[in-house]
C-alpha cells in the first residue's frame, strides 16, 4: 500500500506539472510582444502606407485646422493573421489626424504580421502619421 500511494503521488504530481507547461506554452502563443525580430509592415512596404495614407487624410484636408498639423504616433495590435485591433492615438490625442488616422487604419488592409524566432506573431506596432500645412 505505501509503494502504491508513492507511485500515486509521483503521478498527481507529473500530472500537474504537464498541466502547468501546457498552460505556459498556451499563455505564450497568444502574447502581444513589443520587441520583435521583424516588424509588422504595411502590405507593400513603406511606399505603399504612404501613398494609402495620403490619399485617406488627401479626402479630408478641409477638415484639418491648425492644431491638427504634426506627428502623430498611432498605436495598435497586428495579429499572427495580419489583422488589426486596440488602434489609439499615442500623441495629438484630440486631434483629426489622430482620429482620421486612426479610422484609415482601422478600415485598412491587413498587415504583414511580425516575426519572432521565424514564427508570425502579435505584436504592438507605433506608426507615425506626419501631416504638414498645406501652404508648406
Amino acid at each position: 500500500m505505501k509503494i502504491y500511494s508513492k507511485f500515486l503521488s509521483v503521478n498527481l504530481f507529473t500530472l500537474l506539472f504537464f498541466c502547468y507547461i501546457a498552460k505556459a506554452q498556451t499563455e505564450n502563443v497568444d502574447s502581444v510582444f513589443d520587441k520583435v525580430e521583424v516588424e509588422a509592415s504595411f502590405p507593400g512596404g513603406p511606399e505603399a502606407w504612404s501613398a494609402y495614407i495620403s490619399d485617406k487624410l488627401g479626402k479630408r484636408v478641409s477638415d484639418f485646422g491648425d492644431k491638427d498639423y504634426g506627428t502623430c504616433i498611432v498605436k495598435f495590435i497586428v495579429d499572427k493573421n495580419g489583422k488589426i485591433s486596440n488602434v489609439e492615438a499615442v500623441t495629438m490625442k484630440d486631434s483629426k489626424l489622430a482620429k482620421f488616422t486612426i479610422k484609415a487604419i482601422e478600415k485598412g488592409p491587413d498587415w504583414i504580421p511580425a516575426q519572432q524566432d521565424g514564427k508570425k506573431v502579435n505584436a504592438y506596432r507605433l506608426q507615425p502619421v506626419t501631416l504638414t500645412p498645406p501652404d508648406k
